[in-house]
């Protein structure tokens, strides 16, 4: 920081890491600790763009071109069954595109870095991070908030 002055570019990065960050939310009365990490999760991560209840509706999605996906309507658009393994590989970054759009940021580090295991359906193992299960088990429970 040379000459006392801040580069608007990291001032921006600092004050949306801060306001994404005020975004976790404490847990429910009734939430398994499990349950509590993902929803801590996904307000950590995936908030800004999503929205609080996954709607598509954060406010970094005005900048993405078409929008985001509403993250509520998953089971609805698979014939009523949460896709998991999809959502596995969309937050792992096996897919790089998402609704044949845009692929999502590559949050690296940012996660756990515990190793874990997601098998398929068809039994396909899927290698990823704990904290993207954790995050698939978080958006299972926002299917019944589309109304």
């Amino acid at each position: 920081m040379a000459g006392g002055s801040i580069r608007p570019a990291r001032c921006a990065t600092v004050l949306l890491s801060a306001a994404l960050a005020a975004c976790t939310a404490l847990p429910a009365d009734d939430e398994t600790p499990e349950a509590a990490s993902g929803r801590a999760l996904y307000d950590r991560h995936c908030v800004g763009c999503h929205g609080a209840r996954g709607a598509g509706d954060g406010e970094m999605a005005l900048l993405v071109p078409g929008g985001m996906p509403d993250l509520r309507t998953l089971s609805a658009r698979n014939g009523g069954v949460y896709p998991r393994t999809h959502v596995v590989r969309a937050i792992t970054r096996i897919s790089e595109l998402h609704d044949g759009l845009l692929s999502m940021p590559d949050f690296g580090g940012l996660l756990s870095a515990e190793p874990a295991v997601h098998t398929a359906p068809d039994g396909t193992r899927i290698a990823t991070d704990a904290a993207v299960l954790k995050l698939a088990d978080h958006l299972a429970t926002l299917q019944d908030a589309a109304g």
